[in-house]
């Protein structure tokens, strides 16, 4: 079976059973920032954007994939977004593991791109998500505070250009 859809902003097509789960269809194709964790979506560690969403990639079936937009943070690392989430997270010293970042930073991402001043709850719900290894939930809300506030200075400076 054939599928077709945007991993990383390329359409592709991607061959499988129709069986696989998309953590397993994107580790054959070499995209190592989503880890198999616990497999039951509860961990965050193979966490994409589908459609715009984090959501656990060990989740999502072959045929739920037809036509979907993935993103995965080989993807987002051109996005200056990324760039305000690190920095945000290094002044706050969330600690990037390599196992855990895909949850992280893709559940900072969502709420920095779509929400321009989430509250402290809204955090608190988008991390439960989540079970981050190597960094406790409260310095990872630290950290997603201080990228919201890096994203808002990157993008004053930007409009003050214009």
């Amino acid at each position: 079976m054939k599928i077709l859809l945007t991993l990383n902003g390329k359409n592709t097509t991607l061959e499988t059973d129709g069986n696989e789960s998309l953590l397993h269809l994107l580790r054959r194709e070499n995209i190592y920032s989503v880890k198999c964790g616990c497999e039951k979506g509860l961990c965050g560690n193979c966490m994409v954007l589908y459609n715009g969403l984090p959501v656990p990639s060990c989740r999502i079936t072959a045929p739920l994939l037809k036509n979907s937009k993935i993103e995965t943070l080989e993807g987002l690392k051109t996005n200056p977004i990324y760039q305000d989430i690190i920095t945000g997270f290094n002044q706050a010293g969330v600690h990037l593991c390599g196992w855990c970042n895909a949850g992280k930073i893709l559940t900072a991402f969502s709420l920095v791109s779509k929400k321009h001043r989430p509250d402290i709850e809204e955090i608190s719900t988008a991390l439960r998500s989540i079970e981050p290894c190597c960094t406790d939930r409260n310095t990872l809300a630290n950290g997603i505070l201080y990228a919201i506030a890096a994203n808002h200075a990157r993008e004053g400076r930007q409009n003050a250009k214009k």
